[in-house]
This record gives structure tokens, sequence and C-alpha cells, in this order.
């Protein structure tokens, strides 16, 4: 296989942290909700590699995790984070690209989260066993899964130039990958299906650039009316008992052999 990462260029994702807050959304508060349910935090150091925001790591700290260490390529993610984590220790920021990220520390959780999912062949798996050769205790990993409207939107023009590459997961390949990665999983647990659904991502376009421009507006101005009416947030918890079937994230984790 060919050695493939993320497509994305690092001033792309610059260009895309530039840009985002450090509001929590519905996708944030479904990750932290999971991780709370899963994953225990207290008295354990924490790697979490492409870290964005930080959000995960300030939500471990809360819980009482004993450090964090974030690392992530680009230079505007690390700010953001530096601003979310900002008054909390120990805590260590790191600006190196994953594939090429080592370190001599093991860490009791190795975290990712919207990480693997650009990457794709032999890059793949390098990005997994940097997750497994620093876990000395757990790596959890969270990714967009299938069968789910991540299968369309991903690949729309749209979608790309936002992202980059990216491809969802479904559970039975990431259990295999873990294993070829020299992992042991201990959990898959889908969740979150209303993720990334919404009538700009998923509703089709025409490729007829005009008429696609005023679709997008159209789209745009129907998720803000939903958001505005708060919809979404009346739907999310009748939704849950479909989390194992339709939910369009997925909790991975497993234990270093």
């Amino acid at each position: 296989m060919s050695r493939r990462g993320p497509e994305a260029p690092p001033s792309k994702w610059d260009a895309h942290w530039s840009r985002v807050g450090v509001v929590l959304d519905d996708m944030d508060r479904e990750i932290l909700a999971a991780l709370a349910k899963h994953v225990p935090f207290q008295g354990y150091s924490l790697l979490e590699l492409g870290c964005g925001r930080g959000i995960l790591s300030r939500f471990a700290m809360e819980q009482g995790a004993a450090s964090a260490t974030l690392v992530d390529s680009s230079a505007e993610a690390l700010q953001l984070a530096r601003r979310v984590l900002a008054g909390i220790d120990p805590v260590e920021f790191v600006q190196a690209d994953i594939l090429g990220y080592r370190s001599s520390r093991q860490f009791d959780i190795v975290l990712s989260s919207g990480v693997l999912e650009h990457f794709r062949g032999q890059a793949l798996m390098d990005c997994l066993r940097v997750h497994a050769d620093h876990a000395s205790g757990l790596v959890v990993i969270i990714v967009p899964t299938t069968p789910h409207a991540n299968e369309y939107h991903c690949r729309t023009r749209r979608f790309v130039d936002v992202c980059g590459y990216e491809r969802p997961i479904s559970a039975p390949r990431m259990r295999r990958l873990m294993v070829e990665a020299g992992m042991k999983p201990v959990l898959m647990r889908r969740f979150f299906p209303l993720y990334n659904v919404g009538a700009y991502w998923t509703l089709p376009r025409t490729s007829i650039p005009s008429i696609d421009r005023r679709l997008d507006r159209t789209f745009l101005k129907l998720d803000a009316s939903i958001a505005k009416r708060r919809l979404r947030e009346r739907w999310i918890p009748r939704l849950r008992r479909l989390d194992p079937l339709l939910g369009g994230l997925l909790l991975a984790a497993a234990r270093p052999r």
C-alpha cells in the first residue's frame, strides 16, 4: 500500500482552525458524554494526538487526569488549545506531525478524535501504531463511522474543500485495524445519529455552479433555522436508544499487547 496521509496541507488546517471558535457544539457535547461514560481519566496521564482546540484534554483534566500532553501540527490549533486550557496544569503543548511524533514517555491513555479518518494506506496503520507505541494502558479513538450519511457527504466537493480527505471507518474495520496494529480491542460503541446530518452537508447539488451557490445559501439558512429553534437538541436525547445502530461516530478503545 502507498504511504498516504491527509490531503489537506498544514496551511489549510491552520486556515480551518483560525475560523473555529471554542464554544461547545452538539458534537463536542456528545463526545464528552461518551467519554464520561466509558473512559476513566482520574489519576491518569493523557496524550491527545491531533488535539485541535484541546476540548477533550480540558475535559480529561477536569475529570481528574494527572497530566495532559497535546500534539497537533497546526500552530493555529495549538493557539486555541492554549486558550482552552489556560490556567490548567500540568499541560504540555507540542507542535508536530502525528506520524513523526516520538516521545520517550508512555502515557496511561492515548486519545484522538477526528484524526484517523484523514489517513489512508500505510499512513493509516502508521498513525494507529503511533497511538499504540505511546500507550501503557488504553488507546481511545473517535472517528466518523458507517453506515451513515458520512459515506455520502465526505466525498462531496464542498466537504473536501473544508476537511480534505476523509473516510468513515466501520466498527468491524476498526477492530481489524487495531488488531493489526498490535492492540487488543476492548470497546466498540457507536453514538450520535445526528452527527453531520444537516441540509448543507447532506442534501444534493446539481454541479452547476450558479445553481449550487443558491442551494448552498438556502441550505445554510435552513440549518440556521433548525439551530435557532433548537430542534436538534430536542431530537438528540430521543435518538440515543438508536446509537448502536445509527450512530455517526464510533468510540473505539483498545489495550496495547
